[in-house]
């Protein structure tokens, strides 16, 4: 089979982010497994795969990789110890080989007792198929040989076969979902079968089911305990502000645990999204809830079992609303979760169940290459002029000094930009998160001004996150960062506007000393603050506070008496 260099998206979003081992079977050239490297770099991921050629290319960016047939693979020769692996991927290669029940059966010894198996699997079952049977047609697959042989001897899978297959070699399946869509030809396809399924006694249902996949991709484990299911749906009210980093990434990575369901809408919800057996987590998102007009859906939420959750990671003062409110926003649901530990001490006044989820970074960027030629300065704020009025001088006299090796390039701040008395300046108004990272990932240093004041303090080391993690070196305020930088070593600290010029200097001057704190803030991002390190604290609490749920509505009783009024 000539793999492609794409990324198997079906299964990249199923494998669990935080595994320690996983082997891929059919890794081709590598490019599922590179994608998720960048989620968890610390993994050690090996690929086998048929084809020599492309495996020499998955060599690059795997751990390890094994050339080999798979039919011919002896498993206990190789390096992988029984018992270790978090997660094997079968990934398209069961129709492909002979005995895919004995490479699957062997493969299990490798799986830690809680460990899982993904795999996607064309459905023989189609209806594509099932019209060319009808019409005497049988070609194989497109694309199912392998360089250098003859086509192979397929193996053809249908919902129940798949399901012996792993029942057989002892896995337990939690989940199969289908891929395909339904198009007005399956359609008239359907209506044109459902007399004869009528005369068979086939359910219509299950065949529509059956035959509408193209592929199925199956979730199962060595593990016989069912996983808890867990519905965790999110109301977005500031979708711009914040939402990738507070809940579209956290979801991504939490829907990898076996069992949760995430579910995420823009100042809407559906609450009857929940299936049989889900315990049910409503998340609200930077939500001003008037008072006494949330106090119907609150209680609705309440009626259908729900967690109710704030989400916040602002200071609430800086909006007059919340306290117009009775703080309802707060008071009003079980619990809270937030960013900073400042935040959550202001918080526990109104709500005491507070759980503090720092941001991280989602994925990790690449190692950076650095021009020799020139500096590059980034500063990207909105609404920041107090805090970079100060420095704005000492900016200017280092600027003047260096011009035309330092660029500076600005994002959403047009009177920065326009304060800066230099010629080499670049401009970008507000743009996707995409392209901020872009232009991050071409800059030397970045300037990370913030005064000291009660809002300032309760914001999160972020953006000091985001610069590490696209070898930038910062020069920061000591207001949030002091407590994340290590002086001297991932960044530099200023305290004044002379220390400020001073610093800069420095960088400017000093490559080696640029790429020494960039070096190792990029290290430290990625052995500490990675999202695939701590995505499952939000899992446990939610879990914890679901257990608690009778406790917390009393609890919610006394705080909000009103909500519990027929």
């Amino acid at each position: 089979m000539d793999r492609t260099q794409k990324v198997n998206l079906d299964l990249l979003k199923l494998i669990p982010a935080d595994a320690n081992i996983i082997l891929e079977f059919g890794c081709g050239t590598g490019e599922t497994g590179a994608e998720y490297k960048r989620i968890n770099p610390n993994c050690l991921y090996v690929g086998i795969d048929q084809n020599a050629d492309q495996a020499k290319i998955a060599e690059q960016k795997f751990d390890m990789v094994i050339a080999t047939d798979l039919d011919s693979l002896d498993l206990s020769t190789t390096e992988i110890t029984d018992g270790t692996v978090d997660c094997i991927i079968f990934n398209d290669i069961f129709p492909q080989v002979i005995n895919p029940w004995d490479i699957l059966q062997q493969s299990v010894n490798w799986l830690k007792p809680d460990g899982q198996v993904l795999a996607n699997i064309p459905n023989t079952q189609h209806w594509h198929r099932i019209v060319k049977l009808l019409r005497g047609k049988w070609e194989p697959e497109e694309n199912q040989t392998i360089a250098g042989k003859s086509p192979l001897p397929l193996r053809f899978f249908t919902l129940e076969s798949i399901k012996q297959l792993f029942t057989q070699a002892g896995l337990y399946l939690y989940e199969i979902q289908t891929k395909g869509q339904s198009t007005a030809e399956f359609e008239k396809f359907q209506q044109i079968m459902a007399p004869a399924l009528q005369g068979l006694g086939i359910s219509a249902a299950t065949f529509a089911t059956q035959t509408k996949a193209t592929q199925y991709i199956v979730r199962a484990s060595k593990s016989p305990e069912a996983p808890r299911r867990l519905l965790i749906q999110t109301i977005l009210m500031a979708p711009t502000a914040c939402d990738r980093v507070r809940v579209l990434e956290p979801d991504r990575l939490s829907a990898t645990i076996p069992g949760v369901r995430t579910i995420s809408s823009v100042k809407s919800a559906d609450l009857n999204v929940p299936l049989a057996g889900e315990e049910k987590v409503f998340i609200w998102q930077r939500t001003i809830m008037s008072y006494p007009d949330y106090l119907p859906k609150l209680r609705h939420l309440l009626q259908k079992g729900y967690l109710i959750v704030a989400e916040i990671d602002d200071d609430p003062l800086r909006r007059p609303e919340y306290a117009q409110n009775r703080f309802l926003s707060y008071r009003g649901c079980h619990c809270v979760q937030t960013s900073t530990e400042l935040l959550a001490d202001y918080l526990r006044q109104h709500n005491p169940h507070v759980a503090v989820f720092q941001n991280q970074l989602a994925y990790l960027p690449a190692p950076r290459t650095y021009s020799k030629d020139t500096v590059t300065i980034f500063f990207g704020a909105l609404n920041r002029e107090a805090d970079w009025q100060p420095i704005m001088p000492a900016l200017n006299r280092v600027l003047a000094q260096h011009s035309p090796q330092v660029k500076v390039k600005v994002l959403h701040d047009q009177q920065f930009f326009e304060a800066l008395a230099i010629p080499n300046k670049e401009f970008e108004p507000f743009c996707a998160y995409e392209r901020y990272q872009e232009i991050l990932h071409t800059c030397d240093i970045a300037l990370l001004p913030l005064n000291f004041n009660r809002v300032n303090s309760m914001k999160s080391d972020l953006k000091f996150i985001e610069c590490a993690g696209h070898g930038v070196a910062v020069l920061a305020s000591p207001t949030v960062y002091e407590n994340s930088i290590i002086e001297g070593k991932t960044g530099f600290i200023f305290r004044s506007p002379e220390e400020f010029e001073l610093k800069l200097e420095k960088l400017i001057k000093n490559p080696e000393m640029r790429q020494y704190l960039a070096s190792n803030a990029y290290e430290w991002v990625a052995k500490n603050r990675l999202l695939s390190q701590h995505y499952r604290q939000r899992f446990d609490w939610y879990c914890e506070m679901r257990d608690r749920l009778p406790e917390l509505n009393q609890e919610l009783r006394v705080r909000v008496p009103e909500l519990f009024i027929d």
